[in-house]
């Protein structure tokens, strides 16, 4: 379930993913910022069909944070 996030992380980020666990913070991945990350959780909304709450995007710090947010889609 973690490959189409990573594929998500590589096009926002414009860069190859290293290797992702749901412990994995959204700090350590190369080409993150804050700007970055409100542009991931928009376009995991498109890609998943999710809608996440302002609370879930503000509270999203790892990988298996975004997972769970999700319900499992990816």
């Amino acid at each position: 379930m973690i490959e189409p996030i990573r594929e998500l992380l590589s096009d926002i980020l414009g860069r190859e993913m290293p290797p992702l666990t749901p412990e994995t913070p959204f700090e350590a991945l190369p080409g993150w910022d804050s700007v970055a990350h409100l542009a991931i959780l928009m376009e995991a909304e498109r890609r998943f069909g999710a809608a996440l709450t302002a609370a879930q995007m503000v509270g999203m710090k790892t990988v298996g944070d975004l997972l769970a947010a999700l319900g499992g889609k990816p």
